[in-house]
């Protein structure tokens, strides 16, 4: 819905410096309350942007989206060249509202007395407005085009169809993501951010997704981001799920506060020109929402990572934002701490990112070694009991010694009709647990089957390897059975070295 923005601003810029060097205060920042803890509302949800030194400066960030106004005020001199369109005419920048919210949030413009500021205002932003021409082929493209010039690459949107996602659309996407950051970036590794996804909206009475139904958030190459709301409490409508990373704000509720950033210029966009000489504010919204919103928040921090340390790689940006993320909401009931001693939490991830604790880290990280891969499979052929009373557990042993950074959870049950039936649950061999899959709102009788799906989980971050690893299969729902016929590991990570310490 489209909505006039109504914002209360000062008129009174606070000028820096002089003539060629002026700096103007922008005049919608004192709305912008998720960038630091010094906010006019007195709010605990922010990413602690306090750390001046630090703008982005250097690193390309690319938006896959639907495109971007190329000559928005707070945006244009931060727009680079590699802008592409998918679209068989020139880059059109019509109908880019979203890509271009999502860009002001990362990399508006600061100190130019206009608008808003961004998290990263001097990185360089391009846009790929892939999802003005959605096909498998595109987005795929768009995720590897100019993988040697993009370091960041903000995703603010996710599969067709979580559960029913083709496999052509698993295989190539999958791929894109593979190549990005076995060779983007020189080798270093493009990070992508991604939304988590939006499908826990209870109260508007859709199903409670997770972000293991989703082939591009349950892998280990992409940083899914949870949502927020202004009192740092897990949107409604935020996915839950074991590959969560960080969450960052967004508007959590109808009447909560939203997030302010820039929208199309003029009468395109969320704010259509309601007076003719409103120009300022019908350039900006107040309202965008979302874990589209949540995404480029991450995705700035993300480009300040790199510019305080250009050499790290995308395992280190990830493992680094999950290290120094903060707890939130600190009676919720799932924290805990993994094998590692890093706090965990289903809803949150590793918890808030948190822009200066990155930074800090970031300076001094020494890279993780090589890649190490561990590989185990197991036949089972079991029945899985049809009562939500019992459950089925079987292990895999793992001799090697390794430090853990993600783990694919392969689950092969063809015969059963109904996913939603069914949880499934990893344990560590130090007891910690992911929840890959719950009793889901919708069945998906006889549409859709588990036929030898990955799962994913990062909440095993730094552990060891060695032990039993268990995976229990309970059906929550009586009258469909089906059979256990197999499961396997693939850990990746990196293997101990006395002279490793983050």
């Amino acid at each position: 819905m489209k909505k006039k923005l109504t914002l209360i601003v000062a008129i009174i810029p606070f000028i820096y410096g002089c003539n060629s060097d002026e700096y103007i205060e922008d005049p919608l920042k004192e709305n912008q309350w998720y960038l630091n803890e010094f906010n006019k509302y007195g709010l605990v949800s922010h990413i602690n942007l306090n750390n001046k030194e630090y703008k982005g400066r250097g690193v390309v960030v690319s938006v896959v989206d639907n495109g971007l106004d190329l000559n928005h005020e707070d945006l244009v001199n931060n727009i680079g060249d590699l802008n592409y369109s998918y679209l068989s005419k020139n880059y059109d920048f019509n109908n880019s509202d979203h890509g271009t919210s999502c860009a002001g949030i990362i990399a508006g413009e600061e100190g130019n007395g206009i608008g808003i500021t961004g998290i990263a205002p001097q990185a360089q932003i391009v846009g790929f407005n892939a999802l003005r021409a959605p096909s498998v082929n595109n987005l795929a493209d768009a995720l590897i085009r100019n993988k040697d010039d993009v370091w960041v690459s903000n995703n603010s949107w996710g599969d067709f169809n979580s559960w029913g996602e083709p496999l052509r659309l698993r295989s190539l996407l999958k791929g894109a993501l593979n190549e990005g950051t076995k060779n983007g970036r020189h080798g270093k590794g493009i990070i992508y951010i991604f939304s988590a996804g939006n499908g826990a909206a209870e109260e508007y009475g859709l199903p409670t997704d997770n972000v293991n139904y989703s082939g591009l958030v349950n892998n280990r190459y992409t940083i899914p981001v949870c949502a927020v709301d202004e009192k740092a409490k897990r949107a409604t409508y935020s996915e839950v799920g074991a590959t969560l990373v960080v969450c960052a704000p967004s508007k959590g509720r109808r009447e909560g506060l939203g997030i302010t950033t820039t929208d199309v210029s003029g009468e395109e966009g969320y704010n259509p020109k309601v007076f003719p000489n409103d120009i300022e504010n019908n350039n900006y919204t107040d309202n965008f929402s979302g874990t589209s919103a949540s995404a480029p928040m991450v995705s700035g921090v993300a480009a300040l990572m790199l510019e305080a340390n250009p050499e790290l790689g995308w395992r280190d940006v990830k493992a680094i934002l999950a290290k120094s993320a903060r707890i939130i909401d600190k009676e919720h009931p799932d924290w805990s701490t993994n094998g590692a001693h890093i706090n965990i939490n289903h809803s949150y991830g590793f918890g808030m990112v948190d822009a200066d604790k990155a930074i800090d880290l970031s300076q001094n990280w020494r890279n993780y070694p090589e890649e190490v891969i561990i590989k185990k499979e197991l036949q089972v052929d079991k029945l899985i009991p049809d009562d939500e009373t019992s459950s089925i557990t079987e292990y895999i042993d793992i001799e090697e010694e390794m430090i853990v950074e993600f783990v694919d959870i392969y689950f092969d049950a063809p015969d059963h009709s109904r996913l939603g039936d069914l949880e499934i649950i990893l344990t560590s061999p130090f007891g910690t647990k992911s929840v890959l899959a719950e009793q889901h709102r919708e069945s998906f009788e006889g549409f859709f089957r588990y036929k030898n799906w990955r799962f994913g989980s990062i909440r095993h971050l730094e552990e060891n390897s060695k032990g039993r690893w268990n995976l229990t299969i309970k059906d929550k729902s009586s009258n469909k059975s089906g059979t256990f016929k197999s499961w396997g590991l693939t850990i990746y990570g990196h293997n101990s070295n006395p002279l490793f310490n983050n």
